[in-house]
Formats: structure tokens, sequence, C-alpha cells
């Protein structure tokens, strides 16, 4: 329904008398689509400590430091003033670390099957989740997935993984790598956005995991930790001598990385984060010298950013403007910015033929009528 809001007549050129009034929906409210973006941090956690496999309070400090967004953790052990590996106790945890936005997905049972489960926490909602079973003779754990609804059309679907450790068991990690391959390629989409990470006890570039994981995966660039000699120490482990740990993106995803950026610093490689030669502390608080080489911490942390790009949606409530046709026939109004409104004209009312559109980026719009001529009728509608 249209609904008048102001008619008055102006001198056009050659002295012309044009009528413009303006006709609007009542109470219509115009979309208007607004790019943005998003920084979104993946990080693979294997920071437990202590003689339990637990997450302390070094590992627990590491985390609120960093700030991820998903996180990849193995060896997913929780103990608190709510009990061990409780709901409540993992919730406590998740809560107080992360933020009550958070949700969590655990490798768990009532028996505890997987005594160091993986798991996966995330700032967006999960749409899904599981755990796949692991087909070599190891019953400790399995590789727990969650599809995540991140910013944008598309979801990502990331996998926490925790092989085989020791050098000997090369072979055995190749199983599972070959074996993980399959369950991806048979239960994600083919262009879907991807991230394994975790603690893959790798202990050479050259194994033939890492190999079968880079068939469909990326490792490039590589994080280091951004302070050693050179800010060449890629290494994860926890006397840094190995590279464990990795955050690894499908293709469709490498032309979305950014820099990681903490406090004056940033590292365009992405993050090992060791908090012996992260300096100042003060940029990682609540981190205190030592939390990355506590009791029986194993692993640093690793930690990549993807900025993803999409669009919104926003709907305004588009105000009654006032239309003036000035001597050189050009329209002009006060309106809202972004919103495409249709220009109308008529010799014959209440007979109205669009006539162009326009636009503007300021609340100041214009239009120049092409007509000229004859005493014309204007009106101005949206969306």
């Amino acid at each position: 329904m249209f609904c008048t809001r102001r008619i008055f007549r102006t001198l056009g050129p050659l002295g012309i008398v044009a009528t413009v009034f303006l006709a609007e929906k009542a109470h219509s409210q115009a979309p208007v689509v607004v790019n943005t973006n998003v920084s979104v941090r993946v990080m693979a956690s294997n920071l437990s400590s202590g003689n339990n496999q637990r997450y302390e309070t070094a590992g627990l400090n590491i985390l609120k430091a960093l700030k991820p967004d998903i996180v990849a953790m193995q060896e997913f052990n929780v103990s608190n003033s709510f009990g061990i590996n409780t709901a409540a106790a993992l919730r406590s945890m998740v809560d107080t670390t992360f933020g009550t936005n958070f949700v969590y997905y655990r490798e768990s049972s009532a028996s505890e099957t997987y005594t160091i489960p993986n798991g996966v926490i995330s700032r967006y909602p999960m749409i899904t989740n599981g755990s796949w079973n692991d087909v070599t003779s190891i019953a400790d754990r399995g590789f727990a997935w969650a599809r995540i609804d991140v910013p944008g059309a598309d979801d990502l679907y990331v996998v926490s993984v925790h092989l085989k450790a020791s050098s000997g068991s090369s072979a055995q990690r190749a199983i599972q790598a070959t074996n993980l391959t399959a369950l991806i390629q048979s239960s994600f989409p083919s262009n879907a956005w991807i991230i394994v990470a975790g603690d893959f006890n790798i202990g050479s570039s050259g194994e033939t995991a890492l190999a079968k994981f880079k068939t469909y995966l990326s490792d490039n660039p590589i994080p280091t930790d951004g302070f050693s000699n050179a800010s060449t120490n890629l290494n994860t482990s926890e006397p840094r001598s190995e590279r464990y740990d990795y955050v690894l993106p499908s293709f469709s995803l490498t032309n979305i990385l950014t820099d990681v950026i903490i406090g004056t610093h940033t590292f365009p490689k992405g993050l090992v984060f060791d908090s012996d030669v992260y300096t100042p502390l003060s940029e990682v608080s609540p981190v205190a010298f030592g939390d990355s080489h506590g009791t029986n911490m194993q692993h640093m942390g690793v930690v990549k950013d993807f900025r993803i790009n999409y669009t919104v949606t926003n709907f305004v409530t588009v105000p009654s403007p006032t239309l003036a046709l000035n001597s050189t026939n050009i329209l002009r109004w006060q309106g809202v910015s972004n919103v495409i409104y249709s220009v109308q004209a008529s010799t014959n009312l209440p007979t109205f033929s669009t006539v162009g559109t326009a636009v503007s980026a300021t609340t100041n719009v214009s239009f120049t009528n092409q007509g000229g001529g004859a005493q014309r009728f204007f009106r101005v509608v949206y969306p």
C-alpha cells in the first residue's frame, strides 16, 4: 500500500512546472547488504599436564591467552570442583576458559572408553559432531570431528587427531592417516572447508602419514615461535626438538590464511606458542613463564588464523524523505545509505513507470531526470 507523504511544485528546466511527490510503503523496512569479514583462530591443543593427562592451570592459561575461536583438543580430560570429566566439570572448564557462548564435543562414554579422548571446542555453533574409530590397535582414542557453522555460506569441518606416538610407530601412523583420509573423503563434501589438527607425533617431515595428509591438506606456511634465532624454531614438542603438532587446512582454505596478531606482534606463518620465549608475557596474560614446560607438559600450542569474507543483510526502517527537483533536472532527497530506490514518473496519474534507480553510500541521494519536457509527477519507492 502506498501513502502520499508530500506534494509540491518546483520549476524545472525552461520554467516548466514539475510536480514532485513521494509515495512509500507504510512501515516498510529495506534490506541493506553489507560486506564484512571475521578472523577465525584455529588451534591444535595437546596441553594437558600433571600426572593424569588433564588440563590444569598451565594449559588453561595458554588457552585463555591465545583466545582461539576453534580448538582441536587432545587428551581432553578435566578435573575441578565439579568432578573428573563430568558434564558439569567439562562445562565449567569451557565457560571459565573460553566463555559461556562456546560449545564443545568430547569423545566419551559412561565407561570412559577413551581414556585420552579428543574433542573440539568452538565459538560457533556445531551443526553435528561425532567420533570415528581407529582401525589400528589404539583403543584409547578415536578421531573426533565437528561440522561448525562459521560465518558466511560455508561450514567448517574440523577433525581432532592424536596419532600413535614413538619413533617406531611410523607404519602405524601411516595406516591411521590412510584410514582417516578415507573417512574424511567419504563423509565430508568434496569441496568442503576442512581442517585436520592436533598431535600427529610425526618425527620426520618425510613420514608417509604426513605425505598422505598433504595430498588434500596444506602444510604451508609452517608456523614458528617467532622469537627463536632467525624465527625458525618450528618444533612443537616440550623440549622443542620435534615437530609433532599441526593445523592443516584443505587447499580451499589456503587463500584465506591470514596473519596471527597478538599484542604488538604479527606472525605471518602462524604461531607455535612457547611461554619461555614469548615476550612480553604481559601481552598473553594470564600465562606465566614456564607454563609451556610444566610437569608432564609435552607439547606447544599451534595457531593459524583464517579471514572469512561474507555478506550480511541488515533491515533498516527507511524514513520519509522530501524530494526536490532543481533547475538542472536533478532530483535530490535525504534517505538511507545503500538502499536502492526506484524513481518513478507519470504524466497521467495514477499510472507510474520506473525511469531509473538511485543508491548512495551516504544519506544524500540524487537522480538525474532525463525526461524533461512537460509537467511530470515523480515518486520514490522501495524496496
